[in-house]
């Protein structure tokens, strides 16, 4: 009697071990998975930026092809201002950028007080771009000036991504700007 016993807990504790192992396993596959969507998420949402970008840059083209076709005695319907060659770099909100860490109150937050937006915010000095302004970079698009830094001087432009895994493979380069808007 008391063998079977002990070969009953036996044979329930191997039921149990596996059962635990079952759902130890199941969780880390569904952890991967969760991870594995997110990114995907994250890439769509890159993609669809740079759609919005192309589109944009479409856009710009037809402004211009119409303006060349306007009678000369009309005025502009629109059209950029072409303001030069920029020195383009990329900083996150991260401490390899801005020494705040996520804890810090000011994480993400820009000079002008918005929280930093990948597709949207810029870093200029702004003697030269102003807090406002709506730019657009050849092969990057159109972005907005809301923040400065120290290194940031003349004709530099610092990028906003989400992740140093997302700055350009190309990194520090120059780019054609024009203006679309100034405040």
């Amino acid at each position: 009697m008391i063998k079977r016993l002990k070969l009953e807990r036996l044979i329930f504790l191997i039921c149990l071990i596996i059962c635990l192992l079952t759902l130890v396993i199941s969780g880390l596959d569904a952890e991967a998975m969760q991870t594995e969507i997110e990114e995907l998420q994250y890439q769509n949402s890159r993609q669809a930026a740079q759609l919005r970008d192309k589109d944009y840059q479409i856009e710009i083209l037809e402004i211009i092809l119409k303006n060349q076709e306007q009678d000369a005695s009309e005025p502009l319907l629109y059209e950029p201002e072409y303001i030069g060659e920029f020195e383009i770099t990329y900083y996150t909100a991260g401490p390899e950028s801005t020494g705040k860490t996520p804890d810090h109150p000011a994480y993400g937050i820009t000079r002008s007080g918005t929280v930093v937006e990948e597709g949207r915010t810029i870093a200029t000095d702004w003697d030269v771009l102003p807090p406002g302004t709506k730019v657009y970079i050849d092969g990057i698009g159109e972005r907005i000036v809301e923040d400065t830094g120290g290194a940031i001087v003349d004709k530099c432009i610092d990028v906003y991504v989400e992740r140093l895994e997302d700055i350009p493979s190309i990194g520090r380069h120059k780019a054609d700007v024009w203006l679309i808007e100034r405040r």
